[in-house]
């Protein structure tokens, strides 16, 4: 399971992005601005091995959170969330 603690402090996020994996999910973390020009966390995950850039877009999913403590716990809960609801992420990892 990805914890908080996996994905960084808060102060990390105002000038880089984070990249990780787990159990043969990909993830990207990144602040953005939203459409009121409000800090909020994009989160996106998919299937690895491939880094973000090689992954086609149609097999990236992504959500958005505020760019609180709380949002980022919520993008922990989601992330975790997608990994669960898409077991053969799992099974990719051992093919």
């Amino acid at each position: 399971m990805i914890t908080a603690e996996d994905i960084l402090n808060m102060n990390f996020y105002k000038k880089e992005k984070f990249t990780g994996s787990y159990k043969g999910m990909r993830y990207l973390v990144k602040k953005e601005k939203d459409d009121a020009e409000n800090d909020i966390f994009r989160a996106t995950v998919w299937p690895g091995p491939y880094n973000f850039s090689t992954t086609p877009d149609d097999q990236k999913i992504s959500a958005t959170f505020p760019f609180t403590e709380e949002g980022r716990q919520q993008a922990v809960d989601w992330m975790n969330e997608q990994w669960r609801s898409r077991s053969e992420w799992g099974i990719m990892m051992h093919s």
